[in-house]
């Protein structure tokens, strides 16, 4: 069981830090690591007790002197502010007219949410600097931050400069080329897979990806930082390359890829996330993944606080643990039908996804989609293609003289994969039943969770017995 020596610390941490955050005190979030270091106690593991109190109490006293940052901030003490702040998160169209973008005001510990109604998309890109004029109100949801901003008017003062000036360049490069080699609805999609770039997506087609649990796919998620690095593995074992050098070449795949989709927080997350699965691919068993995952779990909570009571977060772990551990539980008894390898291998990642991701969906969106496993299973095959030529076509399109006009090429290959995607999320979104609303509150989380339960364990049990010979 080495392989979960870092799960209680990691529990214990997350809970940790959510517990200061919603309490807006350092005491409370002690109660979790104090019982997580008895419990190792009371298993006679003292080093695990240490390791409990240790990484615990530094995610309590970090998050207990941001969160005492922020609530002494003067921003809870006005009503109206014209700050200027670096735009940390793109603007995202969230409904007709209303664009959600995220600042780093200075002296603040958290990323501030910024909304703008009744406008065009926002002149504001990653890194660049911004003047908002805008009424103070209350976030909703528990985080460092306590304070969301109701903009007037913003104005962007400076441009962004260095890896975010290039992310920038690439990025709009990127829109060119997609809007003139491709179809609208294939621009956005392909445009959110590769760079992260959400804007050429409509609210409704965000909606159908939504329904149809394929909106990890509409724009950077761990899985295509996996497929990239993965990509780099196979190319060069394919030249029988030393495993250290195709380690290294994940790495070298790894820092350009968020080069290039820039430093959002959520590009980070996902970078992360994605480099545990490459985990998963490189080594020979569970154990290797289980520990970075719960290790990256650790290291992100440290860095960033907030991702303790974010859903993007919770899916990301939980999706990625679950394809580790449950996946080879499921790939045995659906192997034994006969079916084709590669349909074996995509269901069962897809029903191990699915399974662990429910619950959390159920209390997030207050509904489940029926259809996600069928939308994931069949769109898999255009995944790959679309992230590694995008991938390509993006550093294409970015370089100087003829390169836009050599992506070209690259986009039209990827027009097919890109409508078969939209194609399958509208056609399994327009289904009768294709979501289902869960009960409000815990009660439907439980309800969602009990049946996630039988699925785990009727698909092991279903596997036929072995013939004797």
């Amino acid at each position: 069981m080495t392989e979960l020596r870092l799960l209680p610390s990691a529990v214990a941490v997350w809970v940790a830090v959510a517990v200061v955050l919603v309490t807006r005190s350092g005491w409370p979030g002690v109660i979790p690591v104090i019982a997580g270091a008895g419990a190792a106690v009371l298993c006679r593991a003292p080093g695990q007790a240490l390791l409990v109190t240790g990484c615990g109490a530094f995610a309590v006293i970090t998050t207990w002197i941001r969160v005492r940052a922020a609530d002494q901030h003067r921003l809870t003490t006005v009503r109206r502010t014209v700050s200027d702040g670096r735009v940390v998160t793109g603007p995202t169209e969230i409904a007709d007219g209303t664009w959600l973008l995220r600042l780093r005001l200075p002296g603040y510990p958290a990323d501030v949410p910024v909304f703008l109604r009744g406008h065009e998309r926002p002149p504001a890109v990653v890194g660049s600097t911004v003047r908002v004029d805008a009424v103070v109100g209350a976030a909703d949801r528990p985080g460092t931050g306590t304070v969301v901003l109701n903009a007037r008017s913003l104005v962007e003062l400076e441009g962004p400069s260095g890896p975010a000036w290039f992310a920038a360049h690439v990025r709009d490069a990127f829109v060119r080329s997609t809007s003139r080699w491709m179809d609208p609805e294939s621009a956005g999609l392909v445009r959110g897979m590769v760079l992260g770039d959400t804007d050429g997506q409509s609210v409704e087609q965000r909606r159908m990806y939504l329904d149809t649990g394929l909106s990890h796919l509409s724009a950077v998620s761990g899985s295509n930082v996996a497929v990239a690095t993965t990509a780099a593995v196979l190319l060069a074992r394919a030249l029988t390359l030393d495993p250290r050098v195709q380690v290294s070449c994940a790495g070298v795949t790894l820092v350009a890829f968020v080069g290039l989709v820039g430093t959002e927080p959520s590009v980070l997350r996902a970078a992360v996330t994605g480099t545990v699965g490459l985990v998963a691919v490189l080594a020979s068993t569970r154990a290797e993944p289980v520990h970075a995952l719960n290790l990256a779990v650790i290291i992100l909570l440290w860095w960033r606080s907030d991702l303790a009571v974010s859903y993007g977060f919770a899916l990301s772990v939980a999706a990625t643990g679950g394809i580790i551990m449950l996946h080879p539980l499921f790939h045995r008894p659906l192997a034994a039908t006969g079916w084709p390898a590669v349909v074996v291998r995509a269901l069962s990642v897809a029903v191990a996804a699915d399974i662990v991701t429910m619950p959390i969906i159920a209390l997030m969106a207050g509904k489940i989609s029926l259809v996600s496993v069928a939308a994931n299973v069949l769109v898999a095959p255009a995944v790959a293609p679309v992230t590694v030529i995008g991938l390509g076509a993006a550093l294409l399109a970015a370089l100087p003289g003829p390169g836009a006009a050599l992506a070209g090429p690259l986009l039209l290959l990827l027009e097919p994969c890109a409508s078969w995607i939209t194609g399958v999320a509208r056609v399994l979104s327009a289904l009768p039943l294709s979501t289902v609303p869960v009960a409000d509150g815990w009660l439907g989380v439980a309800w969602v969770t009990l049946g996630c339960c039988w699925v785990v364990w009727l698909i092991p049990a279903s596997r036929p017995p072995r013939q004797r010979r």
